[in-house]
């Protein structure tokens, strides 16, 4: 399965735990998902282009590099 800028930031963590580092490495507002309360909270309530949008985080190069990240442990 690839991922879409369509999907909730915490099915993509759930199936691909791998990607954490990818949505931190972004800054503060992916950086928030190094908490373990604010990943349960927060990722279930928002795609990955919404927050890209809230942010000012270039959404084709995020979604290139997850799917990257899946694909290398595929």
């Amino acid at each position: 399965m690839k991922i879409t800028k369509d999907m909730i930031v915490e099915d993509v963590l759930t199936k691909y735990p791998e990607t954490l580092n990818v949505f931190v490495k972004q800054g503060h507002c992916f950086g928030l998902l190094s908490n373990v309360v604010a990943r349960k909270s927060l990722a279930k309530l928002v795609t990955i282009e919404t927050a890209c949008k809230l942010h000012f985080i270039n959404l084709e190069k995020l979604v290139k590099e997850l799917n990257e990240v899946v694909e290398k442990k595929g």
